[in-house]
């Protein structure tokens, strides 16, 4: 056999990450982003898992599956919590 080897390069960890800026650092990778089974790439939420998994080596120009959750950001920290020793006083 006489062809090259193709190019690999290393699946970024976007876990955690927006899901616009884990597409971008996918591609920087020179991987392809794709939602599920091929779906578009996801343009919000937060990226929950991905395929391959982080740190595996792929041939470049190959498919990175990523599920995002809609509505929230990484950062957000949710509703406050409840003081249970504090009541509401009569008015």
């Amino acid at each position: 056999m006489s062809g090259q080897l193709p190019e690999i390069t290393e699946v970024p960890d976007v876990v955690g990450f927006d899901a616009r800026e884990a597409c971008a650092i996918v591609r920087a990778a020179g991987l392809v982003p794709y939602g599920p089974d091929y779906t578009a790439e996801p343009d919000s939420g937060i990226v929950m898992a991905q395929a391959p998994i982080a740190n595996a080596g792929a041939e470049c120009g190959a498919a990175v599956f990523l599920w995002a959750a809609r509505g929230g950001y990484a950062n957000d920290p949710g509703p406050p919590e409840k003081d249970p020793g504090k009541t509401l006083e009569p008015a």
